[in-house]
């Protein structure tokens, strides 16, 4: 698929799906702090959400600078992936939803139905607005690798 500022349908489907994501944050020294995390999609593709401790590292980076990536690999079918580059646009807390989310997320991921929140734990939703979206695989190839490996069995 070609470049896009938002999630095709199937780039939504991706991240609907309990696939792990990894988000990557900026260091003062301009490093990158890439982390695995749970992720959730706008129904329209429009923005990725990730939910975090506030004052977590990646947050506290993100305060500084909010221009993240975030990785995802179907974790059945590593050709279908989607790699996005954009910037944190919200950071939604408590009063906005982000204890009702964590649950949800904690629904996907591990079936269960609430998320134990730890001694003075707050969460809080990171909204990404994505600048730049490449996705692979899925109908059609999409680029992603199928294309090679059906060339590699042709060719053998």
């Amino acid at each position: 698929m070609p470049r896009a500022d938002q999630l095709s349908p199937k780039g939504v489907e991706l991240l609907q799906e309990p696939h792990l994501a990894i988000l990557s944050t900026l260091m003062r020294d301009g490093s990158p702090q890439s982390v695995p995390v749970w992720v959730d999609v706008e129904p329209d593709g429009s923005h990725v959400l990730i939910n975090t401790v506030m004052g977590s590292l990646k947050q506290l980076n993100i305060n500084r600078d909010p221009r993240v990536s975030v990785t995802v690999v179907d974790s059945q079918n590593h050709y279908r992936t989607m790699v996005m580059r954009g910037t944190v646009v919200e950071q939604l807390g408590p009063d906005r939803g982000s204890v009702d989310h964590i649950n949800k997320l904690a629904k996907k991921y591990t079936g269960r139905d609430q998320y134990v929140l730890r001694e003075g734990e707050t969460r809080v939703i990171l909204r990404i607005k994505p600048m730049h979206v490449r996705e692979t695989g899925g109908e059609g190839g999409g680029g992603g690798g199928q294309g090679w490996r059906n060339r590699q069995a042709s060719e053998s």
